[in-house]
């Protein structure tokens, strides 16, 4: 018996479509008296006696209005800006009033920061939205129409936007720049690193990277676009990394807490903690700290301590301390060139031997890359780079021959010199020099010029 077909009557469809409009009109929306447009214009935070009250010399605006204050001890959301007209939209953690300095640790819109009188919007659909004072936009949550009724800034320092239930549409803390709050992570399915800013006053991009990785947690420097491994924690740290603190289980009453990483294996609803790194132990509560990476490479990490009298975000953690011999494994230790030795600069290494180390030293200038006369090297005994210095936490060294070494940085246009281990024939090609430091191994660095 042959299936009779019937054609979809225009009433049907035309139902359908009405059905969809209803469904669509009647999902949750931001109640009216919570929408909100904020101007960046008026008066300007800055200094007290004096003396600048924000990182970076910064200048700032709070963001408030009657609905929302976008403050919970000790963050706040404010337009800021080191340089003038050119403002980002952050989250400052510290109190003006406590003699302490006021630190940033997050951005919005680093890399393209607004004017005067740019707005910060938040509509019924749920889209929280940056735009220029030309009504360009910069920045947005992309959660329009995703059943957001509301924006909250934590007591964790986590601006949230989330639904009727409480449930988390967006989250700052899923974008992080160049910190990590506590509870804050890096994930191999989502932001998996930290970038540094290029200077204190310029908070673009800069040329440090901290990456979660198959290989570990891993430093990077961009150099002219190639990303060069410096140091690290390499192992498996699984998908996920954790900022986190707590309370030592040594004492009988917690006076001592521990910054960690914590590191999970997989994702889950309710993940469980396979693995800890342990950063540091203080002798004071922890909880309001935060991780960054530095504008010279280096990790450091602040936690607030208000029983000092000046700037309370105490330095609680380094990986690279100031005073000791690892210094010399920071790149930038002696900046664009020069030669370290336990933690200080101490010579300008040229083709006629070594100089006395200043600011202005630099590597030496190459012609063009496979013109002659080929490259010559001038060496310096017992010197290595910071590539595989005796604190870097892996190598990159390659077993042959002095001269294979030799030709390889030769004929690589990017080789700028080269590391050379007589005892074991290890090799390692430098792309870039920066800070060479003195070893007492039968190593000798061999620079290009």
């Amino acid at each position: 018996m042959a299936r009779r077909i019937f054609p979809f009557s225009p009433c049907l469809n035309i139902l359908l479509l009405l059905l969809c409009f209803l469904a669509i009109s009647t999902r949750a929306q931001v109640p009216t008296n919570n929408t909100f447009k904020i101007v960046n214009t008026g008066p300007l935070g800055e200094f007290q006696n004096f003396v600048p009250t924000a990182e970076y010399g910064a200048t700032y605006r709070i963001i408030t209005n009657d609905v929302y204050d976008f403050y919970t001890f000790p963050f706040r959301l404010c337009f800021y800006n080191t340089t003038p007209t050119s403002f980002v939209l952050g989250i400052r953690a510290g109190i003006p009033d406590d003699n302490g300095l006021m630190r940033w640790v997050w951005d919005a819109n680093r890399n393209h920061p607004v004017k005067e009188n740019a707005a910060l919007s938040f509509g019924r659909d749920g889209n929280l939205v940056l735009a220029d004072s030309d009504g360009s936009l910069v920045w947005q949550t992309n959660t329009a129409n995703k059943g957001v009724t509301g924006i909250k800034l934590l007591q964790n320092g986590n601006l949230v936007l989330y639904d009727k239930k409480g449930k988390f549409i967006w989250q700052s803390f899923d974008y992080p720049v160049d910190s990590l709050l506590v509870g804050q992570s890096l994930r191999e399915s989502g932001v998996n690193k930290l970038v540094s800013r290029t200077s204190d006053v310029d908070g673009s991009d800069g040329k440090y990277s901290l990456v979660l990785g198959d290989d570990g947690l891993l430093l990077y420097l961009n150099n002219a676009g190639q990303q060069v491994r410096y140091n690290g924690w390499p192992g498996n740290f699984g998908s996920t990394v954790r900022f986190n603190t707590q309370p030592s289980t040594w004492e009988p009453t917690p006076i001592a807490w521990n910054l960690i990483f914590e590191i999970f294996e997989s994702p889950a609803p309710k993940p469980q903690v396979d693995g800890i790194q342990q950063l540091s132990k203080i002798n004071y509560n922890a909880t309001y700290s935060f991780l960054r990476l530095e504008t010279d490479g280096n990790v450091k990490a602040y936690t607030y301590y208000d029983k000092v009298r000046f700037d309370r975000w105490m330095q609680t953690y380094t990986f690279f301390p100031s005073d000791l011999a690892t210094a010399c494994a920071l790149p930038t230790k002696c900046g664009n060139f020069g030669l370290c030795q336990n933690g200080m600069c101490v010579a300008c290494p040229t083709p006629k031997g070594l100089l006395g180390w200043t600011e202005n030293c630099q590597p030496p200038k190459l012609g063009s890359c496979g013109k002659k006369p080929k490259a010559k090297y001038f060496k310096l005994d017992g010197v290595q780079s910071f590539l595989n210095h005796q604190w870097s936490s892996d190598s990159q060294e390659v077993e042959m021959e002095f001269g294979a070494c030799r030709d390889k940085c030769t004929n690589d246009c990017n080789c700028k010199g080269f590391v050379y281990k007589q005892d074991t024939s290890k090799c390692l090609l430098m792309p870039v020099l920066l800070t060479l430091a003195k070893d007492v191994n039968t190593t000798s660095a061999y620079v290009k010029y």
